[in-house]
């Protein structure tokens, strides 16, 4: 598994795996199942909130709130695109680390 994995918080759902760099997509395995597709995201300027502990809706949507009050306090432009970082593995029980981040403008 990748680390981080991040989900969208769009009213669709999708789960993306990022992949180091150094790899191409024409590195990567090819998928077995026709709902997975490789796509290349562009740069983008991003902001983060961290937090710890599991994730749950109710803990992605105060840090997505606390985000944005960060951001319009600070005059700081953003998208409506907001993720959910998760970096741990399942049976990893301390020291989690997850974001919610946005796409700046």
């Amino acid at each position: 598994m990748t680390s981080p994995v991040s989900m969208s918080l769009e009213d669709s759902m999708t789960m993306m795996f990022m992949v180091p760099k150094k790899f191409n997509k024409d590195m990567l395995p090819k998928p077995n199942q026709s709902g997975i597709e490789f796509k290349k995201e562009p740069a983008k300027t991003m902001a983060a909130i961290s937090f710890s502990g599991w994730a749950n809706d109710t803990k992605i949507e105060k840090y997505k709130q606390h985000l944005k009050a960060a951001l319009d306090a600070e005059g700081i432009k953003y998208s409506n695109k907001f993720y959910f970082f998760g970096y741990n593995a399942p049976y990893e029980v301390f020291n989690r680390k997850n974001e919610v981040i946005v796409e700046l403008q």
